[in-house]
């Protein structure tokens, strides 16, 4: 069972798949697993799809397990944003993975300083 993991992969489709992979092996309980997979793969989505993906960048994942905490980062090079929450129509496809973060973790935000990451918390772990 793994406390902490960070890799770096190539920004690619490919890739959010790789990202579960690594929540697996925090060995987490089954419906905290799937909450943070989810998590983990709608941030790298959004890391490769508006990222640098078609100029080799890479996609950042980083997560650690602190007792019943499980905190992550997904970092990328890419256009910086902002998110108001509010604007998006839920019955639009598309656009809303950080929505579904916003509602699954504890506490998450963006941070930029050359590349874009966002961090969550997550403590609903049993």
């Amino acid at each position: 069972m793994a406390e902490a993991i960070t890799e770096r992969f190539p920004a690619a489709p490919e890739v959010p798949g790789h990202a579960r992979a690594l929540v697996r092996r925090l060995g987490l309980d089954d419906d905290t697993r799937s909450t943070v997979e989810l998590i983990v793969s709608e941030l790298v989505t959004n890391a490769v799809v508006h990222g640098d993906a078609g100029r080799g960048e890479l996609v950042l994942v980083s997560l650690r397990r602190a007792g019943s905490c499980v905190e992550g980062r997904v970092c990328s090079k890419g256009a910086d944003f902002e998110w108001s929450g509010e604007g998006k129509d839920l019955l639009e496809p598309g656009g809303l993975g950080l929505q579904l973060v916003d509602t699954v973790t504890s506490d998450w935000g963006i941070e930029k300083d050359g590349c874009s990451c966002v961090w969550f918390e997550c403590l609903e772990c049993a």
